[in-house]
């Protein structure tokens, strides 16, 4: 018998058995060789079963489509960590909004975090999987207790450390209220252990204990078994109470064309990531945008539209642009990242932070080096240090050009923290007043001040700014300046 006689054969049957448990049962042909039609049992149903048979019946013949009906997939929550388990070689594919799984509101809380709809096991890898066209909603905020996922494949044994799910996409699907909409992670060095998130001072003692754990998401056998291509794509995602969109320990990944709204935190990437487009998606937060973190490099963030939602606190620092580390006791390194042709815009906020560096208390110390930022608007303030440990942090270079910034170039004395090679050159400056340069040893050239000039601060070594043209004179207080063809403009009378 052909294969794909035998793969058509368990189609009908398994289409069957699943028409009969469904109150929308009908008589259809199943298309031939790699389609199961899965009609939706209604919201009276639970179709945890039902999914997890047609999933199983699929991947056992060799892979293919699982096409899910028009209405209600209703989920409980299992003893395990997910509810169905998507396996390797399926397309999972819905009729587009109407086709609606959903982890049932009523489950009672539980602090553990949840997959209802889990990409592999903890131990189990799953490769070749689409998500495509339909609606998924994790209700977890109306659950509460622990974090409630949405399509996310984590690795979390032991065993499962140096395996990956590669090839996975996640397209044209409406996903609300998850505390994260997709994402692939593994156990980050010693913070994660399972399930559970311990306490600093536990992590720093773990990560000093090689029973407890390996040398780290950059040990070298790990970075040769990072997840790849994984690819997230015009996906609308809604209220999410962690990152939208975590791509961590990944080779090769898109985020792109989503639309992301009240969500606390945007796109990130994270734990040795490299490789990764982050491009034209809109995303409105409410706690930071883009996060670009702990260890990742050659990175490209493009033409992206973030800011803070309308309701959140004045008061709130909230970055568009956030380089950061963890609260891990590691030496951290970000480099090679390119952001261009972005939005970043903070108005609703006092501090008006667009973009910033933090390097977390419980770092030993990292490096923020090779990063461009060219051809973006900034509407708002563009922070050249770091609030919490500047001591720790060192940016270095970077070059900073043919932005648009509305608001100020903040920068630290190099006594507070080091920062070398910085270019800051041809950029439309906007902000009302002078612009306070604090740094050592950075060259500021050919930028136009509209409204403002440039001044130098007392203690500001060996800086060159050459070539600017500036609405008043530059007022140097600093000690060893290179000025040379710098311009006034003159103000143009009205007519």
């Amino acid at each position: 018998m052909s294969r794909f006689l035998s793969l058509a054969l368990l189609c009908t049957g398994i289409t069957q058995v699943l028409w009969s448990q469904s109150s929308l049962a009908a008589s259809a042909p199943v298309s031939p060789g790699f389609e199961l039609r899965v009609p939706a049992p209604g919201p009276d149903v639970i179709a945890d079963t039902l999914l997890q048979q047609a999933i199983d019946q699929v991947a056992a013949a060799g892979g293919g489509v699982v096409l899910l009906g028009a209405g209600d997939f209703k989920l409980s929550r299992h003893a395990d960590d997910e509810t169905v388990v998507i396996k390797s070689n399926i397309t999972l594919r819905g009729q587009g909004y109407a086709t609606h799984i959903y982890l049932d509101p009523t489950t009672p809380p539980n602090e553990l975090r949840y997959f209802p709809m889990r990409i592999g096991t903890a131990s189990v890898p799953s490769h070749n999987v689409v998500i495509e066209n339909l609606r998924y909603t994790g209700n977890d905020k109306a659950i509460g207790g622990g974090s409630i996922m949405g399509f996310n494949a984590r690795l979390d044994e032991k065993e499962s450390l140096l395996l990956s799910c590669d090839n996975i996409t996640v397209r044209h699907c409406w996903i609300y209220d998850a505390k994260q909409a997709v994402g692939c992670t593994k156990a980050a060095t010693a913070m994660y252990l399972v399930k559970h998130v311990i306490p600093a001072e536990e992590a720093k003692a773990a990560s000093e204990d090689p029973e407890k754990v390996r040398t780290g998401y950059f040990d070298a056998d790990r970075m040769a078994t990072q997840f790849k291509n994984w690819q997230v794509h015009n996906n609308y995602i809604e209220t999410c109470g962690n990152k939208a969109i975590e791509l961590a320990e990944c080779n090769g990944g898109l985020i792109a064309d989503n639309y992301i709204v009240n969500v606390v935190d945007g796109p990130q990437v994270i734990f040795g990531s490299r490789n990764v487009q982050i491009r034209d998606n809109i995303v409105h937060f409410t706690r930071t945008g883009i996060n670009i973190t702990e260890g990742s490099h050659h990175i490209r963030v493009s033409g992206n539209h973030v800011e803070p939602m309308p309701e959140v606190s004045k008061k709130a620092v909230l970055p568009c642009l956030l380089f950061r580390t963890e609260p891990l006791p590691l030496h951290s390194r970000i480099s090679d990242v390119v952001v261009t042709g972005n939005v970043f815009r903070n108005q609703h906020t006092a501090g008006k932070c667009t973009a910033r560096f933090v390097t977390r208390p419980e770092a030993l110390s990292c490096v923020y080096e090779g990063i461009t930022l060219t051809g973006n608007v900034f509407d708002g303030d563009v922070q050249f240090y770091d609030v919490r440990t500047a001591g720790r942090t060192t940016v270095q270079d970077i070059i900073f050009a043919d932005n648009v910034c509305e608001g100020a170039l903040l920068s630290e004395p190099q006594e507070a923290m080091t920062s070398t090679h910085i270019v800051v050159r041809g950029n439309m400056l906007r902000q009302p007043g002078p612009t306070t340069l604090n740094a050592s040893h950075w060259i500021w050239t050919g930028n136009t001040h509209v409204n403002g000039t440039l001044e130098i601060a007392p203690g500001a070594k060996s800086n060159i700014i050459r070539d600017n043209v500036t609405a008043s004179a530059i007022t140097d207080k600093g000690l060893e300046t290179v000025l040379t063809g710098n311009l006034v403009m003159k103000k143009v009378q009205a007519q």
